[in-house]
């Protein structure tokens, strides 16, 4: 009888132990899901959020009701749907075990956050595709320093690293596109005199000035840079060598009389490459092709536009 107690008081004090664990367990997994500095959600197969952190809340702008009544499709950015389904498919089929990308939630403000997501599925005891594990990490941040790393502080305009990182992706979209693709390359006409003879703020004046002009006499999909000093360029997508010059040269009769009646009249000298569809060149070759033909500007007397093709 004895005996049978103490398996008894024995399989007690198992169970408490066992609950004590199940508990621990579960105490620890609330903590990491609501307190994850990134943000946690379940979703099922058929895509809908089963459940979601505060942090995935906060991070896509939504309430935790308002995420568990649609699913992670509703949320997306049209652009990127389509990926994000193909991988998510994938990943039900057994193709992959999990998958990493970026993308873009649609907050309920209409505003955009760029996100990095990873997706990992769950299967249950017979094999089949339980629920998966989505994980995001907000990177506005990061998106916002690489945004300000690509700006020119004083125009705002692209940076030259900015510049040739949309000129590398022009190049390719040309390429497929079987189009032409013209850049020009701008130097001021004496404005180191603007600078010697009225000081810094008056120069930095007129850089902000041309920088607006530019801006507004462009035309819409054109891109516009500051390389640095007195030189600007301009991206033109899509554009032959005769509109090119066409383009820039409403650029230059503007840019002039801009100048007009002004304590610093200004002119620019302008090169122009035009890439020809089925080209090959680089970015870095593309931009020293129409400074190059900048420098002939200058010597044919400034206030010019000279052309050159790759």
């Amino acid at each position: 009888m004895r005996r049978l107690a103490d398996v008894a008081l024995q399989a007690r004090e198992e169970a408490r132990r066992s609950r004590r664990a199940l508990d621990d367990a579960q105490r620890r997994f609330d903590a990491t899901f609501s307190q994850a500095p990134v943000g946690i959600a379940h979703v099922s197969p058929e895509g809908g959020f089963l459940m979601v952190n505060e942090q995935f809340a906060r991070i896509t702008g939504y309430g935790r009701d308002a995420l568990m009544q649609d699913g992670f499709q509703k949320i997306t950015h049209p652009d990127d749907l389509d990926a994000d389904l193909m991988h998510f498919r994938r990943l039900l089929k057994g193709d992959i075990d999990r998958y990493v990308m970026e993308k873009r939630y649609l907050r309920p403000d209409d505003s955009v956050v760029w996100v990095n997501l990873t997706v990992a599925l769950v299967r249950d005891s017979r094999g089949a595709p339980d629920f998966c594990v989505s994980v995001i990490e907000d990177l506005s941040e990061i998106r916002k320093a690489h945004a300000d790393a690509m700006r020119d502080p004083l125009t705002g305009l692209l940076n030259r690293r900015g510049f040739v990182e949309r000129v590398s992706r022009e190049i390719s979209r040309a390429a497929k596109a079987g189009r032409g693709l013209g850049t020009a390359y701008l130097d001021l006409d004496g404005f180191k005199r603007i600078n010697d003879a009225q000081g810094h703020p008056v120069g930095d004046a007129c850089l902000i000035e041309v920088a607006r002009l530019l801006e507004t006499t462009i035309r819409p999909g054109d891109v516009v840079a500051r390389l640095g000093g007195d030189e600007f360029a301009i991206l033109m997508p899509s554009l032959t060598p005769d509109h090119a010059r066409t383009a820039v040269e409403r650029v230059r009769v503007a840019l002039a009389n801009m100048g007009e009646g002004k304590s610093w009249p200004i002119t620019g000298s302008f090169g122009v490459l035009t890439l020809m569809p089925g080209g090959d060149t680089t970015p870095d070759q593309l931009i020293a092709g129409a400074d190059a033909a900048m420098f002939r500007a200058k010597r044919a007397g400034k206030n010019c536009v000279r052309m050159t093709a790759a």
